[in-house]
């Protein structure tokens, strides 16, 4: 005879499974796979951003540059290139130009773009402002 006493059915089943740990284990992966891939779309997120952010920051700066240089500086239907004056921190793809029209007399319209590459999905940001003959601004 056996000298171990009985188990009753209770402590059979006190333990888990090598089944129960294994579905536990993809259960969980199949988690944190999900929170890694959340993480990096953030990640891309915030990037471009950014990247939008110094993109609009830099076409402000540049009507303001404009608008500074005068009335008659800016000559209807020219075409300005300012890709040499946009920041490093842009993808190096980056494009800024520049387009004067004459909507009315005594009023300059400049349109300025910048034009990038974002994680291979190209992106514009187009900002407009009138320059009157008195230099303030008529509307943006």
């Amino acid at each position: 005879m056996s000298s171990l006493p009985a188990l009753s059915p209770k402590h059979r089943e006190s333990g888990f499974t090598l089944l129960e740990l294994m579905v536990t284990t993809v259960i969980m992966s199949l988690v944190i796979l999900a929170i890694g891939g959340l993480y990096y779309n953030m990640q891309i997120t915030e990037v471009k951003s950014q990247h939008t952010d110094i993109a609009v920051r830099a076409a402000r700066t540049k009507i303001e540059m404009l608008r500074n240089s005068g009335y008659e500086s800016l000559v209807p239907g020219s075409s300005l290139d300012f890709t040499s004056e946009l920041p490093i921190s842009l993808p190096a793809d980056r494009k800024g130009t520049v387009a004067v029209t004459q909507p009315l007399p005594e009023l300059r319209r400049v349109d300025v773009t910048i034009t990038y590459t974002d994680y291979k999905s190209p992106q514009t940001i187009t900002l407009s402002s009138n320059i009157g003959i008195i230099g303030l601004g008529q509307g943006q």
